[in-house]
């Protein structure tokens, strides 16, 4: 099979401290855009640059691989199906970044997650499981998890698209919030969503 070339032509700057949302058809690259930002997906030209860190797409080596895990380690991810641990308490899913990714001391990631959870509103459910949570819930632990990273970037794949509307309400929320201190890049379908939390929407074309 030949490769396919998904994403072509993509220049798009967004300042600190900004809300940008993506948008456009299913299959246009707005997911694979967003993951191709923390190395998820490695593009395969171009140049990404987070808070100053500059990577080219087509590095190789340790050097490179330091920089990718750098421009990580400046990006929050949030994901569309939440992606937590199931086998791990809510606390545990919150600190497992900061303990094995950034050697934080336990005791250290534990008060910082709980800050964190206490700032979504999920400081109570800290010793529940996964299974017993709803969509938002889950949801705004997913975003504690990555706030305990620390990121100067917070990158939200459909945050939403799973949610009935008093939790999008909710999330939608949290992330105005958020902003006052995190640039924030928003993957969605929703229009009205983006013009209601975004300052710029850029549109994907197929």
């Amino acid at each position: 099979f030949g490769r396919l070339h998904v994403l072509k032509g993509i220049d798009l700057d967004v300042q600190s401290r900004e809300v940008i949302c993506i948008v456009g058809r299913s299959g246009s690259g707005k997911s694979t855009m967003l993951r191709c930002i923390n190395f998820l997906e490695a593009p395969s030209e171009g140049e990404i640059e987070i808070h100053g860190l500059k990577i080219p797409a087509t590095g190789k080596g340790r050097e490179h691989n330091a920089l990718v895990h750098e421009a990580r380690l400046l990006t929050g991810m949030v994901f569309q199906e939440f992606n937590l641990f199931p086998h791990m308490s809510v606390l545990d899913n919150v600190i497992e970044g900061p303990v094995t990714v950034k050697g934080m001391d336990r005791q250290q990631a534990i008060a910082l997650a709980e800050e964190n959870l206490d700032s979504v509103g999920m400081l109570f459910k800290k010793d529940e499981y996964p299974n017993r949570l709803s969509g938002g819930q889950k949801q705004r632990i997913a975003i504690a998890r990555a706030l305990t990273m620390q990121p100067r970037v917070m990158l939200f794949d459909e945050p939403t698209s799973a949610l009935d509307p008093i939790a999008t309400a909710s999330i939608e929320e949290l992330i105005a919030d958020l902003k006052s201190r995190l640039t924030i890049v928003i993957v969605t379908h929703n229009m009205q969503q983006a013009a209601r939390v975004s300052d710029f929407t850029a549109y994907m074309y197929l």
